[in-house]
């Protein structure tokens, strides 16, 4: 297993952010498609990008959890800290937006949604 030094998991923190940055930012785009009428199969393709980088993200995170079960020394950061918290937070954004599109396009109830706009 690989030792990571406070530099090390710095690099991934960022790298974990980045990718649930871009989780959030495709989460964003499915609900403004939907708030703009697209199809459904248009939305479910920004939430599978969405649901890809959320995952790179999380495998990032898993490396370095797995490293600390044969390494009692391993390091914390603040920012690896910060980048599991934002991961957890947009992994559960992604999970419940999955749903409520869903819910949304099954219903029928096709609202003109106004998104951060």
């Amino acid at each position: 297993m690989k030792e990571y030094n406070a530099s090390d998991l710095n690099k991934l923190a960022m790298e974990i952010i980045l990718y649930a940055g871009d989780c959030r930012n495709l989460v964003n785009d499915a609900f403004k498609a939907a708030g703009d009428g697209k199809n459904f199969e248009e939305i479910k393709e920004l939430l599978n990008q969405a649901r890809l980088k959320i995952t790179k993200a999380h495998k990032l995170q898993t490396d370095v959890i797995q490293s600390t079960i044969l390494n009692d020394k391993q390091e914390m950061t603040m920012l690896f800290i910060h980048a599991q918290d934002t991961l957890m937070t947009i992994n559960s954004e992604l999970f419940i937006s999955e749903n409520v599109l869903q819910l949304y396009y099954k219903s029928g109830l096709h609202l003109n949604l106004k998104i951060n706009q």
